[in-house]
C-alpha cells in the first residue's frame, strides 16, 4: 500500500516542480528544518519556505555500477548533499568524470531539462544567483 504524502513533503515537491529550491524554517523559533524531519510534527502554518542560495557541499556519495532503472544508465552517482543553509538531501552531481567527485567539494544546485534537482561542481567563489540555474540534461548514451 502506498504511503500518503504529507503536507510538508508535498510543499517541497511543489517547489521542486516549479524549479525552486527552498528550505523550511519554523516561524516560531527561526530553526531551519532538515528535509528528513518531515516538519517535526509542526503545524504547516508554522513552516515558512525560504529561497535557498543553491550553494552546497558534497557530504557523501556512492557510485552505482549496475543499472537499476532505465532512466539511470550506469555508472551514476547518488549524492548526499549539504546545503549552505544546513539541510541535507539526496540528489546527484553532474560531472563528466565520476573520478572527480571529492567529499567536501563545493557544489551549485540547478535543474536538468526534465526538472530534476541536480548539483554541479561550483566553478569559483564568485557570487552566484540566489535561484538555481537550469542545467543541461546529462547525456544518457552508454
Amino acid at each position: 500500500m502506498p504511503q500518503q504524502i504529507t503536507v510538508f513533503e508535498q510543499t517541497f515537491l511543489d517547489f521542486i516542480a516549479d524549479r525552486q529550491l527552498r528550505v523550511p524554517r519554523l516561524r516560531s523559533s527561526g530553526e531551519i528544518l532538515d528535509y528528513a524531519s518531515h516538519g517535526y510534527g509542526a503545524a504547516p502554518a508554522d513552516i515558512e519556505w525560504l529561497a535557498a542560495s543553491g550553494h552546497a557541499t558534497l557530504y557523501s556519495y556512492v557510485i552505482y555500477r549496475q543499472q537499476y532503472h532505465p532512466a539511470f544508465p550506469a555508472p551514476y552517482n547518488v549524492a548526499h548533499v549539504e546545503l549552505a543553509e544546513g539541510p541535507r538531501l539526496i540528489s546527484t552531481v553532474i560531472v563528466e568524470n565520476l573520478a572527480t567527485l571529492i567529499t567536501g567539494m563545493a557544489l551549485q544546485a540547478g535543474f536538468d531539462s526534465t526538472g530534476r534537482l541536480v548539483f554541479v561542481p561550483a566553478v569559483d567563489d564568485v557570487a552566484t544567483p540566489a535561484h538555481p540555474l537550469p542545467i543541461p540534461s546529462r547525456n544518457t548514451s552508454p
